[in-house]
């Protein structure tokens, strides 16, 4: 393994463990907030929001937090500021995590137990 592969390891299980361990905030509105994937400058999240039906996850990219927000089943950038030469990738990353982040959504959304799903999706990741 080259050093480059080693540090993105490492640089991943850090961010697994970041997911698990990083305290959930409250959206603002008392709702949960929770981390699904964190990398770099890269944050996904999923918020518990009474109200809304289209399950949809949020990107924090470098400084700029809520920089868009994506629809979780067809992955269509719902708005945001984000750069859309980014839209392909979160997309492609929604086709290839959907099923998980879907039920971590419905968990979440239901006020039932969403960590073991979060694990699961952090393996992945």
């Amino acid at each position: 393994m080259s050093l480059e592969e080693e540090f993105d390891e490492l640089q991943r299980l850090f961010a697994q463990k970041d997911l698990l361990t990083e305290p959930r905030k409250s959206s603002g509105s008392g709702f949960m907030e929770i981390l699904l994937a964190k990398r770099k400058n890269m944050k996904i999240k999923i918020y518990q929001e009474k109200g809304h039906h289209l399950p949809h996850i949020h990107i924090d990219y470098g400084k700029q937090r809520h920089a868009a927000s994506y629809a979780i089943e067809s992955g269509e950038r719902i708005e945001g500021d984000l750069s859309k030469k980014y839209d392909s990738d979160v997309s492609n990353w929604l086709d290839r995590n959907r099923d998980k982040v879907l039920e971590i959504w419905n968990a979440l959304q239901a006020g039932t137990q969403h960590e073991p799903l979060l694990a699961e999706l952090a393996g992945d990741v």
